[in-house]
């Protein structure tokens, strides 16, 4: 009989098929639970009521919620960060959790704690002259609460980086990834604002939203389409109830429109959006519209991923991979364009 030929090295043995597949099984949910986050944003994103996206979402929030009570989301975010993809990853200090506490809080040297007050923001509206600002020093600062969408991310963060180096602003930072104002099933902005201003009793409120507001929004029973004439009246409805939500705990907001995005679908919605916050924030006065549109276009007018810094001329990395986030460099210029605007209302410019 013919002795059996073996191919495989000596004193090694294949191992049975089962072993295999349970460890291909391992590899698989423990790629699901790194990365749960990130599938959870693009089942969020998409259209509502559709089976696809209910069934996923269903799956994906506990284990986005198991991730990252356990900090499985870690290394995603690393590999994220030395990769560049500095969209995909939160602030230091925040996490991915709606509910999270805010992560960015800094306040000037000589800071003095201001004093209690009960407060309690409702919804109103004013056509009254805008109100006085108060006198601002390194003792009593400017205190500001800066709140959004994820374009908050790192614009958040910057602005209280350099608020805080003015000396006289105290900064304070709470964004939350895939919310808006059109899902308030998912986080329910006015609500979280009535809650916390009277804890962080903001002289003034630093505001921008709309990365995810182009969805379907249901509205008195009825589902309407993104950009449709019935969705932008209703998105009117609930911006102004946003701002006078904020208006009713703080003295001035300051409203940050949309850059210019690399989709020009996304930028036809974007001119629609910046509408919306325009036209609301004209009917009151203590509201100021910060119009960034032309803040991200190239010297041909267009978007671009790299812009030349406005003080040494350097092609800078302005815009992450999306088309639509901003990088380190571009979060920095958009505060500063911010800061200036705030500055110049409660009279700092001098300290920029």
């Amino acid at each position: 009989m013919a002795q059996r030929r073996h191919t495989l090295v000596e004193g090694r043995r294949a191992a049975p098929a089962g072993h295999v597949l349970a460890a291909g099984l391992i590899c698989l949910g423990l790629a699901t639970f790194l990365n749960a986050a990130s599938l959870l944003k693009t089942a969020e994103r998409q259209p509502r009521g559709t089976a696809v996206r209910s069934l996923t979402v269903g799956i994906m929030e506990p284990l986005a919620d198991v991730s990252g009570v356990l900090h499985l989301d870690r290394p995603r975010r690393a590999i994220d960060r030395a990769l560049g993809k500095a969209s995909a990853n939160p602030a230091p200090g925040q996490t991915d959790d709606p509910t999270a506490a805010p992560a960015v809080i800094l306040r000037p040297t000589g800071w003095v704690p201001p004093a209690s007050t009960t407060t309690v923001p409702g919804t109103t509206t004013t056509t009254s002259p805008p109100r006085d600002l108060r006198e601002i020093t390194p003792a009593a600062p400017l205190q500001l609460w800066v709140i959004g969408d994820s374009f908050v991310e790192l614009f958040g963060p910057a602005l209280a980086n350099a608020a805080h180096r003015s000396g006289v602003v105290a900064a304070e930072v709470d964004f939350r990834f895939i919310s808006g104002l059109v899902r308030s099933d998912y986080f329910d902005w006015p609500e979280h604002m009535t809650r916390r201003l009277p804890e962080v009793q903001p002289d003034a409120v630093v505001i921008m939203f709309g990365g995810n507001d182009g969805q379907p929004l249901w509205w008195k029973g009825e589902e309407l389409a993104p950009d449709s004439p019935p969705w932008l009246e209703a998105y009117h409805v609930l911006v102004g109830e946003a701002m006078d939500t904020a208006l009713a705990g703080t003295t001035r907001v300051y409203w940050v429109g949309l850059p210019i995005m690399r989709s020009e679908a996304f930028t036809q919605r974007v001119l629609g959006f910046n509408q919306v916050y325009r036209e609301e924030a004209e009917k009151r006065p203590d509201v100021t519209y910060v119009d960034i549109f032309d803040l991200f276009k190239d010297e041909n007018g267009r978007y671009s991923t790299y812009l030349r810094s406005t003080t040494t001329g350097e092609l800078l990395y302005m815009r992450t991979e999306d088309g639509a986030h901003f990088t380190g460099n571009g979060a920095a210029r958009l505060a500063n364009f911010v800061l200036r605007a705030i500055a110049e209302d409660w009279g700092f410019t001098d300290r920029l």
